[in-house]
């Protein structure tokens, strides 16, 4: 008290001393600029005098512990003072001589402070995502955003309890004091829990407080799924959750019965279109690279992107104990490396960063499971081998055989964070990724009525490329905002050819190989399909995050995207056509989180987006409703109602490969919407459960409805109508969307109930799920609403996690489905009915695919991992049986001629195989 009335006598003196009669304070026309963000306040004022040379006087004990955050740009001298003092809750006074004095400000101190920080691994430093932070006795909370920011405006002074809870973390717990007028900081760590079992997913409804975290989907925390076992997949380890289902062997996801196209996987942001998998034998990333993946299903927010389905968001993962780490893992088909590092900056900041590289061993070793797997299915289709070679084909006929399948790929993942001030991070990454399926095969059709026998010689050939990069900079604007700001890129180029040789050799030959090599290099000049596809995006984007109040928080965001994209398709029945799009998208979103109390939360959402192509704007609206509590009889529990409109305006497409066999089943390419086809939209509505009865028990229940109003796929009617295939092969045709795209509708509804048990060394789960999805064809099966391919209408799968001690524990998968329909190869649907006239194969009618069930996929696999301490060594050794019971399970089928009906022929997935994998920590 005695320094401010000091400094108000100081500056009453000067100003009566000096006299009036000069009015140098006011604006005499110059402008200068200052940005100032995080600097403390005495440094602040002292750049501003050097600046401006403005005289100031004030006491050093006044600034000591203050910062100021201003971006002046052309102002005058005395309104750059007033924005370095907006936030400090300190004044000025001028005298008429032009001296400037900082006082404390005479008005009454508010009641209110504010609190904001950052959330981290107390270890390792990396920010934490969505964690959740709750203000007890404030009776409010909040969640961090991608940084692991958090902000709360106008708190009540006084003590508050901070709690901070996170998956696979203790809880935090401190206190924080809230002095009136203050802007407090924090950066709280959080240690990790101890779990000695597989990588913890969790769907969408987790342990967290408050509630509001219950929306973001499936959560794999830091295990880095290596622990895994076999080749460590992002798709299999998001198939562990409720609703989302995977097909073997492709491994494609399938979130809540819609299409694999209609969701987007994104890495650190940045949009991955073809993150190809294939069973347990390939993944889409490198293991050692990933921390963590999320995935948001039905009634997912604004914040988190235009899509019909859900988001698979996937996160590098950029932490590191120590100074310096190198992991090594070795499984049947790959070997992947990781090296990380730390490097000190000024004031006590670091930077850190990580570099993975993976490649296949195929040349080096063909494991024995992949090479039985792309054997069985490139399997020959007896109807479409004799419609190409132009005389029948049995399986009995197929004398001879051989099967040179082939297999590469890379992948290459950078990553570094850099904290450049106590609450604003640098973070970079990148990704690129080269891949190859091919297959070549070869076999004599032995027709024993005609004496003669026919070589076919065919070749698959698929490569294709990823690349993602993105650079995103958070920081804590102040104590109730925080602002990001990223620059996207990403690409995917491919290219696929089905070559196919047919020649008379003589009759009553068995051996294939030196046909075989004879006609190879005539291969080359005959071409039965073919496709070449590329698109490239690239995207700005800001996004401002601000704590209105403790129990409302708004976030904002624009953005502005270009897709370019071109390809090529063409097949044995359609004569190749091409398209090129090239389209800006501008998009805008607002989210709020209002909390009603300490149970509620409301959270009103809409995303805007204008398509310069079609001079159109669409909204998208979205709210949802949490609420938590806790009864008797129950324990905690949680529950979340959402629901909305949803669109896509970069849909996929899937052309259905054509060849008698098929080592690439379909080639996908994506599509900005153009001004002929509007964008596909759907409405959601979903509703959550989860019950926590004790620490050890978790159960939880979901439901979810999609009405598909407006939903875009191939038709195929036109395209073998309107480019009838001839030969030789035209040029390609440049088509518009609207010639060989068609709309159409659907619906989808569904449910799934899970019950788990962990504890710190065992844990078990079991899930079912049901799903029904339908959708009309265009032009076919009599515009009926039919059950579409790919769905799954009964999943049942458990898991069994036991430490028979800390370093040795037994892995146990069960999973079962039943219910698939379309059980014939989509060739079949999408080709002959249309193409040939003929849906009639006794007894099976094209047109019916729904009356076309297959028998039920079981599967059950047993590991072991052990883990051993070889410091500085840490060793983890990891076998598994898959399939134990060696059932062969049938994928598809194929039919061929018995008589004057048809019978199936199965394509099945691999029997019984061992898996070896071992990973190396240094």
């Amino acid at each position: 008290m005695r320094t401010r009335y000091l400094l108000l006598f100081l500056a009453l003196f000067c100003w009566g001393f000096v006299g009036a009669g000069m009015a140098w304070g006011q604006d005499d026309g110059q402008r200068y600029s200052l940005v100032l963000r995080g600097v403390h306040l005495n440094e602040a004022l002292e750049e501003l005098a050097r600046v401006t040379e403005i005289d100031l006087i004030y006491s050093s004990e006044l600034v000591s512990d203050l910062v100021a955050y201003c971006n002046g740009r052309d102002m005058p001298a005395e309104r750059l003072l007033q924005c370095i003092l907006a936030e400090s809750e300190l004044d000025y006074v001028r005298s008429s001589a032009g001296t400037y004095v900082i006082i404390e400000s005479l008005e009454d101190s508010p009641l209110f402070g504010h609190v904001a920080g950052r959330v981290v691994d107390d270890a390792t430093g990396a920010p934490l995502p969505y964690a959740n932070v709750l203000l007890a006795d404030a009776a409010a909370g909040t969640t961090t955003d991608a940084a692991g920011l958090f902000s709360f405006a106008s708190v009540l002074s006084g003590s508050h309890r901070l709690f901070v809870t996170y998956v696979g973390y203790e809880t935090a717990v401190d206190s924080v004091r809230i002095e009136p007028g203050s802007r407090n900081r924090l950066e709280i760590g959080l240690t990790r829990s101890t779990l000695s079992m597989e990588p913890i997913v969790v769907d969408g409804l987790t342990q967290r407080l408050p509630s509001r975290a219950l929306g973001t989907g499936t959560l794999a925390v830091d295990d880095r799924l290596t622990g895994a076992i076999g080749t460590p997949d992002v798709a299999r380890a998001a198939a562990g959750m409720s609703g989302v289902s995977i097909r073997h062997p492709l491994a494609d996801l399938h979130i809540q019965g819609d299409d694999a196209g209609e969701h987007l996987t994104l890495l650190d942001g940045a949009p991955v279109r073809d993150p190809v998998t294939l069973g347990r034998h390939l993944s889409a990333f490198s293991p050692l690279a990933i921390q963590r993946i999320t995935v948001h299903k039905a009634g997912f927010g604004a914040s988190h992107g235009s899509h019909l389905s859900g988001v698979i968001e996937v996160e590098h993962d950029v932490s590191i104990q120590g100074s310096s780490t190198a992991t090594v893992h070795v499984d049947p088909v790959s070997v992947s490396g990781k090296a990380e590092g730390k490097v000190s900056l000024s004031n006590d900041r670091n930077a850190v960063g990580m570099i993975s590289l993976r490649s296949s061993m195929w040349d080096v070793f063909r494991d024995p499971g992949l090479e039985s797997l792309l054997d069985r299915w490139n399997a020959v289709d007896p109807i479409f081998a004799g419609i190409w070679i132009r005389e029948p084909v049995t399986t009995e006929s197929l004398a001879a055989r051989r099967h040179l399948p082939d297999l590469a790929f890379t992948d290459l993942h950078g990553a570094a964070r850099a904290e450049i001030t106590p609450f604003s991070t640098l973070h970079a990454s990148a990704f690129r990724a080269t891949n190859r399926i091919g297959s070549e095969l070869a076999i004599i059709n032995a027709d024993d009525a005609s004496e003669l026998d026919r070589m076919m010689l065919t070749r698959d050939e698929y490569d294709w490329t990823n690349w993602a990069g993105q650079v995103r900079y958070t920081w804590l604007a102040n104590a109730r905002s925080a602002m990001t700001l990223q620059l996207l890129a990403s690409g995917n180029t491919s290219s696929y050819r089905y070559l196919s040789l047919y020649e008379d050799v003589p009759s009553g030959t068995r051996s294939v190989e030196p046909y075989a090599e004879e006609l190879r290099p005539s291969l080359e000049g005959f071409v039965g399909s073919g496709e070449v596809n590329t698109i490239h995006e690239y995207t700005a984007r800001a996004t401002y995050s601000r704590s209105l109040a403790p129990d409302r928080h708004l976030d904002v965001s624009l953005e502005a995207t270009n897709v370019d994209s071109w390809f090529e398709l063409g097949n044995h029945f359609v004569a190749p056509f091409s398209h090129a799009a090239d389209a800006w998208h501008v998009t805008g979103y607002a989210e709020g989180r209002l909390s009603v109390g300490l149970h509620t939360t409301i959270e009103p959402g809409s995303r805007l987006t204008y398509l310069p192509e079609r001079q159109t704007f669409y909204a998208e609206p979205r709210l949802a409703v949490r609420f938590d509590g806790q009864a008797d009889a129950i324990g905690h529990y949680a529950l979340r109602v959402a629901g909305g409109l949803y669109r896509q305006f970069i849909p996929s497409f899937a052309l259905t490969s054509s060849g008698p066999t098929s080592a690439v089943p379909f080639v996908r390419f994506w599509l900005p919407s153009d001004r002929s086809m509007a964008p596909p939209r759907s409405y959601h509505l979903s509703a959550e459960a989860l019950f926590l009865p004790s620490d050890r028990w978790t159960a939880s229940v979901e439901a979810y409805r999609k009405w598909h109003p407006r939903l875009l796929t191939v038709d195929y009617v036109a395209l073998l109508q309107n480019l009838p295939a001839v030969r030789p092969r035209p040029d390609p045709t440049p088509l518009d969307q609207s010639d060989f795209i068609a709309a159409t509708t659907g619906r989808s509804l569904g449910g799934s109930i899970r019950l788990a048990y962990r504890t710190v060394r065992h844990a078990a789960s079991l899930r079912y799920g049901y799903s029904l999805s339908e959708r009309r064809y265009p032009d076919r099966f009599e515009d009926r609403l039919l059950p579409v391919p790919w769905n799954e209408p009964h999943r049942l799968a458990a898991e069994a996690r036991y430490g028979i001690t800390s370093f040795l524990s037994i892995h146990v998968d069960a999973e079962t489905t039943w219910g698939r329909r379309w059980a014939l190869r989509r060739t079949y649907y999408d080709y002959l009915a249309p193409a040939l006239q003929q849906s009639a194969f006794p007894p099976f009618d094209l047109d019916h695919p729904e009356r076309h069930t297959l028998p039920a996929y079981v599967d059950l696999d047993l590991g072991l991992s052990y883990d051993l301490e070889l410091r500085p060594l840490t060793v983890r050794v990891s076998a598994l049986i898959a399939n134990v019971f060696d059932r062969h399970n049938v994928y598809d089928w194929s039919l061929e001629a018995s008589g004057d009906r048809y019978r199936t022929v199965d394509r099945s997935l691999p029997g019984r195989r061992p898996v070896l994998s071992i990973r190396l920590a240094y």
